[in-house]
């Protein structure tokens, strides 16, 4: 809403003003001059705006990577950022190539790292989504999704065991938390 008689974008109320949280604010006097309009607080559209220059801003100023390893983490996140952004069946597809076992009762695969295996907020694609994808992908359109039996961070690649039926997936689950199950974790650090 403008306020009469004034081209500075702003809401107008009559009375006092009230604040609504810490990014909007209800003002009780038009802004009109080109300074309030300046020192008024973010809007949506100006906070976005803002951000989004921040971000080319960093962009910008990471210098280029002299390490091959420190190029080689560079080009990891940059996949994993691409990963996010595919179609669920590409995802599938590739997921579907890293199979490290299969059997009647169970589908082990290759976790790559940046992909989270649930979702939440941030997060426009995840393992769980694509399940009845890979189900399809492995055994034909009718196929029942695949089951989670445990997960893996984001940041962490490695095998992950995915079950055919609920009730098998309960067992591992079950495995994995009276520690039956061992696992082994590698790491390697950047510097």
């Amino acid at each position: 809403m403008v306020a009469p008689g004034c081209s500075a974008p702003g809401l107008w109320v009559r009375g006092f003003g009230q604040c609504l949280g810490s990014l909007f604010t209800l003002f009780s006097k038009p802004l009109c001059s080109a300074a309030a309009a300046a020192s008024q607080p973010l809007d949506a559209q100006r906070l976005a705006e803002r951000l989004r220059a921040q971000k080319q801003q960093q962009k910008t100023k990471e210098p280029a990577p002299t390490n091959p390893v420190q190029r080689r983490v560079r080009e990891l996140v940059r996949f994993t950022e691409q990963l996010q952004r595919v179609h669920p069946n590409v995802l599938a597809k590739a997921l579907s190539r890293g199979i490290v076992h299969q059997d009647k009762e169970l589908v082990v695969i290759n976790k790559p790292y940046g992909l989270p295996v649930h979702g939440g907020p941030g997060v426009k694609l995840c393992i769980s989504d694509v399940l009845p994808v890979l189900a399809k992908i492995l055994h034909g359109p009718k196929a029942k999704p695949l089951h989670l039996c445990h997960r893996l961070d984001k940041e962490t690649t490695g095998v992950m065991v995915l079950a055919w039926e609920k009730e098998v997936a309960h067992q591992v689950q079950e495995l994995f938390r009276t520690r039956q199950v061992t696992k082994k974790y590698w790491y390697e650090t950047c510097r």
